[in-house]
């Protein structure tokens, strides 16, 4: 590596490495490839149809759509659910005329999710018997194609209505720092085409074979959990789940009829979910096509053929309370920064959370306290759990070196989401390190009211840590790396 490098060039080059780790659209080109290349007693007169959802759909759909070019299986209809419409000469802008295109409402679902809901049930009543239905599956689709099941839009009169419910479900889940796979495992319950529900409305109108390709946006993979597991059956028991929204104090936080719907009120049971042996689910294939690995081997994989010295990949994943994780890492680099013989990255990867509602508790605190500076009390939230990590891990590399640590200013962090997009803002997450604190507050911020007010976007904008590289059309949770200069 070019010592002179500068860190924020050496940690952005990185970031794109580790986006293309994870890129759409050659590997889902090579599976469905692979895939019928594996099956040649497959029929060729079977009609091929295929349905893209989540953030990365249009580039699936791309790949896809090569692949079967290549083995000259013929599409007869498809849909692309994304969450925006791919600009001209993006990967997946130029589809044909039989593929329809629809743009969700993400991360909380609106009209246009339940648009697109509904133009995937018009795909399916279309589907010819004996059909193979390639299902192409990346974050966000939970939210893009969210639709209520029958019982909420009977429950509340119509589906527009049920509709309103469900966002405030869904608004409730993320204010609530919940994992994803814990809020998934609430939400597909109430969702059209949630817990399997796709795959046995695919099967009862003749797919005779559904693969699904998936990009995974969650901890462990879990095939439920990916997308909400519109073809997966439900893991979770009745009792289960009822224990789960117990433990997340659900019966108080969702509106009465959410909660007669969830079982929580009268004498109702939860929304049934297809069966674990339903005969449809014999007809599903799955295939998991990227994941967060891939992005954290692949930042790790550039950084050494940019000759960082060492390169050390931390195996479990990062989870639980992000202002937390970012003062951890920051502190293991700081008793690392000693040690290192030259150059040094230290690699993670996973999905922390930021609690909306305790946010919300500390920013009442702070007004009410005569000597807290409340001039942030008239902003919005801004920020994203990568920026909240950053903006906690750069107070704690401030502090070591106020102290008298001179390795933290050999220290440089990366966090930041592989779909370019960190919670509702402009922003992938930051790069920092000791000084950001300093040039926030020389802009006039205090960045310890802004981490614990929920305002971390504002600091970062200030000190010119934010990194903004645009939707990357992938989707794989988020990637930490810490740059230890020697």
């Amino acid at each position: 590596m070019n010592s002179t490098q500068h860190p924020r060039a050496l940690l952005s080059a990185l970031y794109s490495a580790a986006v293309q780790g994870a890129a759409p659209f050659p590997r889902t080109r090579d599976a469905v490839h692979a895939w019928f290349t594996a099956r040649p007693a497959l029929s060729t007169h079977a009609p091929v149809y295929v349905i893209a959802l989540g953030k990365a759909a249009p580039a699936m759909m791309a790949g896809a759509l090569d692949a079967l070019e290549q083995l000259q299986r013929p599409v007869h209809g498809g849909l692309v659910v994304a969450a925006h419409e791919p600009k001209r000469g993006e990967i997946g802008s130029d589809l044909p005329s039989q593929i329809m295109l629809m743009v969700g409402d993400h991360p909380v679902p609106g009209p246009a999710s339940l648009d697109a809901a509904d133009a995937l049930d018009d795909l399916v009543h279309r589907i010819d018997d004996g059909s193979i239905v390639l299902v192409l599956l990346s974050g966000g689709t939970t939210a893009l194609c969210a639709a209520p099941i029958a019982a909420l839009s009977q429950a509340v009169g119509d589906a527009d209505r049920a509709q309103a419910h469900v966002a405030n479900l869904a608004e409730t889940l993320l204010e609530s720092g919940l994992a994803i796979h814990e809020m998934n495992a609430i939400r597909r319950r109430v969702l059209r085409w949630g817990a399997g529900r796709l795959a046995v409305s695919l099967a009862q109108h003749g797919a005779d074979q559904v693969p699904v390709f998936a990009i995974s946006d969650v901890i462990g993979d879990d095939p439920a959990v990916i997308g909400s597991g519109p073809c997966s059956p439900d893991p979770l028991d009745d009792a289960t789940f009822l224990a789960l929204l117990d433990a997340h104090d659900m019966r108080s936080r969702v509106e009465r009829v959410m909660g007669t719907v969830l079982g929580l009120e009268g004498d109702g049971d939860p929304p049934r979910v297809p069966a674990t042996d339903h005969p449809a689910f014999a007809r599903v294939g799955y295939t998991l096509v990227a994941r967060n690995a891939d992005a954290v081997q692949a930042l790790a994989s550039e950084a050494r053929a940019l000759g960082v010295a060492q390169v050390v990949v931390q195996q479990v994943p990062l989870e639980g309370d992000a202002a937390e994780r970012g003062d951890q890492l920051a502190r293991l680099a700081l008793h690392t920064a000693p040690h290192v013989q030259g150059d040094t990255l230290l690699v993670c990867g996973g999905e922390p959370v930021v609690n909306l509602r305790e946010t919300a508790d500390r920013a009442m605190s702070r007004l009410d306290d005569e000597s807290s500076d409340a001039s942030w009390s008239d902003e919005p939230l801004r920020g994203g759990r990568m920026q909240v990590l950053a903006l906690a891990a750069a107070l704690a590399l401030e502090e070591a070196a106020a102290h008298g640590e001179a390795s933290a200013w050999k220290i440089t962090l990366l966090a930041a989401g592989t779909d370019g997009r960190d919670g509702p803002t402009d922003a992938a997450g930051a790069i920092v390190d000791a000084a950001v604190p300093a040039l926030a507050r020389r802009a006039g911020r205090v960045p310890e009211d802004d981490l614990v007010t929920g305002r971390s976007w504002f600091p970062l904008e200030a000190a010119d840590a934010l990194l903004r590289p645009g939707p990357t059309g992938t989707n794989v949770m988020d990637v930490v790396a810490l740059l230890i200069r020697a």
